[in-house]
């Protein structure tokens, strides 16, 4: 029997084990198990390999029990084509050689790969994509008690929505890139508004304004073609004195504070319009408002409707319906104008019928 060869076998064993053992302690950072005792010695940092060259038609030896009873292992030899010169080989190895590749006791640790000893498994989970057609719109305070309102809906570009708060309503168009932004007087303290769009999706978005009860405001609304148009008076001013507020001229620079909102899209499909004044309570008293309605082929000997509510005075928060009569006029183009009710101190306009909102 080649006790040689036996010992070789169970070092290749050895070897394999120590390397599955190397490995193992680098990966999970137990540098004990990597030299266990008897095994390898040294500060052994890298196992390169070992195998068996040399040798032809060679038989493996029988599985023998060793003297301390165990059992020698069963090695796989591989043959080879050309055999050492036998002559030179030492007594015990006429049938192969075995060469193996040493243990890296250098000192040079860049030989060595860079193996993180505290390395522990991570489960990354994956971060939820956002739908390319996701929509959302958001509502934020601004000054004078009016609030910022965003929409956002990338797949809806060029299409009409409906946006309401409390009893105002209006329809408007999202820009080539599905969006639409606007301020807008808050009714109330705690803001809600509603957004639908032409898929019938549902938008809502909340938000506080606190200041919203220092204002008064005229709201006036209505359906269909652009003929309706707010206008207030400030000083006792007349028609396109300073001090007239309209949509072409929404602001007063002597009374920063008050002004003028146009909303909607007169484009949009089955388009609902609206026009907001607003001024601080303590200039409430020193406005006057005007409805004015235009005269075309389509208005004149017809009824005009719209829906006015007023946050101050006896009729504060309550929508009216408001029908005038328009006259039978000649094919020109002009107006009327009518005096609406804004405070105790502005009476009704005679000939203008009001009728309560039962909706």
């Amino acid at each position: 029997m080649n006790r040689q060869l036996i010992i070789r076998g169970v070092a290749v064993s050895t070897a394999a084990i120590a390397a599955s053992v190397f490995a193992a302690g680098q990966f999970f950072g137990d540098q004990s198990a990597i030299a266990p005792s008897g095994v390898v010695s040294g500060d052994a940092t890298q196992v390169r390999g070992a195998g068996l060259v040399g040798g032809s038609s060679f038989s493996p030896p029988p599985q023998t029990t060793l003297p301390d009873g165990s059992k020698s292992p069963s090695l796989a030899f591989l043959e080879t084509d050309s055999a050492p010169d036998q002559a030179a080989a030492p007594r015990g190895s006429e049938r192969g050689t075995l060469e193996f590749t040493a243990l890296d006791s250098s000192q040079d640790k860049a030989a060595a790969p860079d193996v993180q000893s505290d390395i522990s498994p991570v489960l990354a989970l994956a971060e939820p994509e956002t739908p390319l057609c996701a929509s959302e719109m958001t509502a934020s305070p601004a000054i004078d008690g009016l609030f910022e309102l965003r929409i956002s809906a990338p797949c809806n570009t060029g299409e009409r929505v409906v946006v309401s708060h409390g009893d105002l309503a209006f329809t408007t168009k999202l820009d080539q890139e599905g969006k639409f932004s606007a301020y807008l007087p808050a009714l109330s303290a705690t803001v809600a508004v509603d957004a639908f769009l032409s898929d019938d999706t549902l938008l809502q978005a909340s938000t506080e304004v606190p200041d919203f009860d220092q204002y008064a405001r005229m709201i006036v609304q209505w359906s269909g073609e652009d003929t309706l148009a707010l206008h207030a008076y400030h000083r006792g001013a007349t028609y396109g004195e300073e001090g007239h507020i309209h949509s072409m001229n929404p602001f007063d620079p002597a009374l920063e504070e008050a002004f003028l909102v146009s909303l909607g899209d007169s484009e949009a499909l089955e388009p609902m319009l609206a026009q907001v004044y607003s001024v601080p309570l303590a200039q409430a008293t020193d406005t006057r408002l005007q409805l004015e309605l235009g005269t075309s082929a389509q208005t004149c000997g017809n009824d005009l409707s719209a829906y006015v509510m007023s946050t101050a005075g006896a009729q504060a928060g309550q929508p009216r319906e408001l029908r005038v009569a328009m006259p039978a006029c000649g094919t020109g183009d002009g107006f009327v104008q009518v005096d609406l009710p804004f405070d105790a101190a502005t009476p009704e306009a005679a000939g203008l019928e009001f009728t309560a909102d039962q909706s």
